[in-house]
């Protein structure tokens, strides 16, 4: 059981990671609370579906170009206009997202679809069977948090977007495009919900509501701190194994989605700022 507990909860803690971390990047360098950061997920996994007669490769690259030139798009004209004001980009946001919700269900109407895997079989861990498809969503998704982490830690880039995030006025003074390092940002974050869609979508059926997969991972954003990178993905293993630990004690159902948004709600209260945020006055 312990050990179907740890391998469950490190696969689960791998798409938290990519979900928590990109909602948190463009949360800690915009301002903003992107709540359509979900859809990109789902917007990924519907064009995958769609494109899926060019074989699944080339489906994925044009899915993610698409959705990433989309989001930027819709930076550009939406929220960057209203940055500035919080609350409404929140509801533009989620506006946006269930505007995608009901438009693929005009499309492709309410049913579920599944994409296709990328590696098959399945392989023994410590007696339990585990597919191949999420060891390597796994493999992957830890991959991809520690190049983005080489990548704002270790490049020009990344220091701007750092920069950024810790003082926009003064980046500004010193040079740094703004505009520019908020639409890096904005593609970074489109793409990590873009690749956990390529991931953790063929494991999980996909349906129109599929955005809302955001808010099974809003408790780890609020445990890490909003804007912290490093407490996303640390946060991410910790919610993971808690939900697990829940499941297999309790049996699963909504007692697991009562415990981890009770922990958040705890978290709220005890330290608003999150294990790795900074408190604001």
């Amino acid at each position: 059981m312990i050990e179907e507990i740890v391998i469950s909860s490190l696969i689960l803690g791998g798409l938290y990671s990519l979900l928590s971390i990109g909602f948190s990047l463009i949360s800690g360098v915009a301002r903003i609370m992107n709540f359509a950061h979900g859809a990109f997920y789902l917007i990924t996994a519907y064009l995958i579906y769609t494109l899926l007669p060019l074989g699944l490769g080339i489906a994925i690259i044009i899915s993610l170009i698409i959705a990433i030139f989309l989001g930027l798009l819709i930076y550009r004209v939406l929220i960057g206009p209203l940055r500035e004001k919080e609350a409404r980009v929140a509801l533009v946001t989620i506006a946006l997202a269930l505007i995608f919700q009901e438009t693929i269900k005009l499309i492709y109407g309410p049913q579920i679809i599944s994409i296709p895997i990328l590696i098959s079989g399945t392989t023994s861990i410590w007696g339990v069977i585990v597919t191949n498809q999420k060891l390597l969503a796994l493999a992957v998704a830890i991959a991809t948090v520690s190049f983005l982490w080489i990548l704002i830690r270790r490049t020009k880039r990344g220091k701007a977007i750092q920069a950024v995030a810790q003082n926009m006025d003064v980046a500004r003074l010193v040079g740094i495009n703004i505009r520019s390092v908020l639409m890096t940002s904005m593609a970074i974050s489109i793409l990590l919900a873009g690749i956990a869609a390529v991931l953790f979508a063929p494991t999980w059926s996909v349906s129109p509501t599929e955005w809302t997969i955001l808010f099974r991972a809003f408790p780890v954003i609020i445990l890490g701190g909003i804007g912290s990178i490093k407490g996303s993905f640390v946060a991410a293993f910790i919610l993971a194994t808690v939900e697990k630990v829940v499941e297999f004690t309790f049996g699963g159902g909504n007692i697991v989605e009562i415990a981890t948004f009770a922990l958040m709600i705890t978290v709220i209260f005890l330290r608003p700022q999150g294990l790795f945020g900074k408190s604001s006055r």
